[in-house]
């Protein structure tokens, strides 16, 4: 967010903290915000602009370090698939979070076979990797960059590792949603431009990847992860026309 409001010095901001729901509803009532970091979604794209704006590298289960030893492993990544047919280990979702399509899918599988259950609390999901390390969960996902910085800020009670999913390992984009109207439109189409030019020198994303993910995740990922910036910089967002009808209210970016 730092190296993209430097790029628009003239746009006063104000933040404020809600979950993806809270969100939805801010933006339906028509207040005029823009809100980050989003997955893309059906529904939401009905209320908001999406501008792409980062890559995360792929999310990942994660386990206490004695269960390990009990995964469905092939290379040292988990099978989905297996994990249901050989296992008893239970799952934990967030009801805050949007997860990447491949896996709410499987969730939903999951949850049929009574597998996964859901817990709120905070939006980081820092309260299910907790569960999980106190036993009341056998496993969870998440992305690499929460589970690192949860893992330095926290004194968990069983130590957690990270495995990398057999099914999952292309990047996930998460990006910026903006309220559906004029004004929103006039912001998307300022953020895209934002984000184009601070894309195309990514060595600034990827110093942040450096310090924030594991250093496997970002051995692994880093060439990726710059070309993924590097295309983005050529890539000017189309948002279309105006919503046909709407009530438009005074600026709150």
């Amino acid at each position: 967010l730092t190296m993209l409001m430097q790029h628009m010095p003239d746009v006063p901001i104000k933040y404020s903290l809600a979950n993806r729901l809270r969100q939805q509803q801010r933006m339906k009532s028509g207040d005029q915000f823009c809100s980050i970091p989003m997955l893309r979604r059906a529904d939401s794209d009905q209320l908001g602009y999406f501008i792409p704006f980062m890559a995360s590298t792929p999310i990942q289960a994660v386990v206490r370090r004695e269960d390990l030893a009990r995964l469905p492993l092939v290379n040292g990544h988990l099978s989905l698939d297996r994990l249901l047919q050989e296992t008893d280990l239970q799952v934990g979702i967030s009801t805050h979070r949007t997860y990447p399509p491949g896996i709410a899918s499987w969730l939903e599988e999951a949850v049929k076979l009574g597998r996964a259950e859901s817990a709120s609390g905070t939006q980081s999901g820092e309260n299910l990797l907790l569960m999980v390390s106190h036993h009341r969960l056998d496993l969870t996902f998440e992305f690499p960059i929460i589970i690192q910085s949860i893992d330095e800020q926290r004194s968990l009670h069983e130590p957690l590792v990270s495995v990398p999913l057999l099914e999952h390992q292309d990047l996930v984009e998460t990006g910026i949603y903006c309220t559906r109207d004029a004004w929103g439109k006039a912001m998307a189409l300022r953020l895209d431009g934002a984000v184009r030019a601070i894309a195309a020198k990514p060595d600034g994303f990827l110093e942040f990847y450096r310090q924030r993910v594991p250093a496997e995740t970002y051995q692994i990922f880093a060439a990726r992860l710059r070309d993924y910036y590097l295309h983005r910089s050529l890539l000017t967002q189309d948002f279309g026309p105006l919503p046909a009808t709407g009530t438009l209210l005074s600026s709150h970016p």
